[in-house]
């Protein structure tokens, strides 16, 4: 066996390993904040006496652990949270799984009652938006850490969107675990059929380089154009063959952009992972490289991480988190929704197409958009306590009013 196979195999078993037989109901969640002077709205970066930086450290004697790559504090965490931040210092807060989502609430609360008089003290404010409000890309300083100087350099020549991707979005990313490879194959594939739906559920960016978004799905429009080699929809996804194997491929022949080399970063372009490594073997250090340098709408790692939510306020993303519980953790609803849907690569991407122009007047796979979100909700609805179902009420009135989140901002 060539050790191209070999690092392929070691791939598939990462996969393999990440399967939770009967795993419970946890989901992970990761929320991130745009930091902004709170008169001016403007862009605080990670630089200065009162930047981004500064604030990282004020917090850290709270925190147990720090993330110092190339000598920067670049994150805190404790047991139940970390705080890390984006290219241009967007703040993330990454809530490690949990089954109750009232826990995970808990635990958002922990982080705002530390971070919030710090915040009030400098005059700044957290905005939970898909894109930043006032500041443009262009003058907008990335953290220093190597990955991003890379990641800009590279995307400068792979589509026009990079730097607002970098610099400029936001987002909620959501993790569900999978039983094996065919909950996996199921649930990754739903997933993508369900994201034009979702995607205008979390619509949150009225404003793009200050200047208000005509149509919806911003944050499509965006990704869209950053670079097709590793965003969007995998390749092959709903070929019979498809699975933890076809998956693995699509990365050995991905650019990866850099390596660490002896702790080192290196940048290697659009040489693909395959011809990298050449003759040396992944380590485990060498495959969480690999996998984060994938920016897939749905992402697979140990766990299935839906990526393609824009920053929402707290109570639709606990909303959010509530849907995604009670739709992929049902496996006989699952199944219903993947039959009813029935789509493939063409029409997700004809549906999303037709809700970046219409919004909630669309059509999804010949659905009008708002009538089968109604019937999404509801299915998820009957799978979830009491306590979530109320959870999901923002999210019924955005539906049931056909207004995004971004639409309300102007209101």
């Amino acid at each position: 066996m060539s050790i191209r196979e070999e690092n392929k195999k070691l791939l598939v078993q990462h996969f393999e390993n990440g399967s939770k037989r009967h795993c419970t109901e946890k989901l992970g969640v990761e929320l991130e904040h745009i930091v902004v002077d709170r008169q001016t709205r403007e862009s605080i970066s990670y630089y200065g006496d009162r930047g981004i930086g500064a604030l990282l450290e004020r917090l850290s004697g709270q925190f147990p652990f720090r993330y110092e790559p190339e000598g920067s504090l670049l994150g805190i965490y404790n047991d139940d949270y970390s705080i890390s931040l984006e290219p241009a210092g967007q703040l993330e807060v990454s809530i490690n799984p949990r089954e109750d989502i009232s826990l995970i609430y808990r635990i958002y609360r922990m982080f705002l009652e530390q971070i919030t008089p710090i915040l009030e003290e400098w005059g700044y404010e957290m905005l939970t938006l898909g894109y930043h409000p006032v500041s443009k890309a262009e003058n907008m300083a990335l953290i220093p850490k190597k990955r991003y100087e890379y990641m800009d350099r590279y995307f400068m020549e792979t589509g026009c969107c990079g730097k607002n991707m970098m610099r400029g979005t936001a987002a909620t990313q959501v993790s569900i675990d999978y039983d094996n490879e065919q909950d996996f194959i199921l649930k990754i594939r739903s997933a993508y059929m369900l994201m034009p739906l979702f995607k205008l559920l979390t619509d949150n960016t009225p404003v793009m380089d200050g200047e208000a978004y005509e149509g919806h799905l911003a944050r499509t429009y965006i990704w869209d154009n950053v670079d097709p080699d590793r965003t969007g929809i995998i390749p092959g996804l709903f070929d019979e063959d498809f699975g933890f194997e076809k998956y693995a491929q699509f990365l050995m022949d991905m650019p990866v952009i850099f390596v660490e080399n002896q702790g080192t970063p290196l940048y290697t372009g659009d040489k693909k992972t395959g011809e990298i490594w050449g003759e040396n073997l992944f380590t485990r250090e060498d495959i969480e490289h690999i996998l984060s340098m994938n920016f897939q709408d749905v992402r697979l790692k140990h766990y299935l991480e839906i990526r393609y939510a824009d920053s929402m306020p707290i109570n639709c993303v606990l909303g959010y988190a509530a849907l995604l519980k009670g739709v992929f953790y049902q496996k006989d609803f699952l199944e219903e929704l993947a039959k009813k849907l029935d789509a493939d690569e063409a029409a997700i991407r004809k549906a999303q197409k037709n809700l970046m122009q219409y919004g909630f007047d669309g059509e999804v796979y010949g659905y009008p958009a708002d009538k089968l979100l109604k019937y999404v909700i509801e299915g998820a609805k009957n799978q979830l306590c009491e306590s979530e179902q109320l959870l999901l009420m923002p999210l019924e009135k955005l539906t049931e009013q056909k207004k995004t989140l971004a639409g309300e901002y102007y209101e």
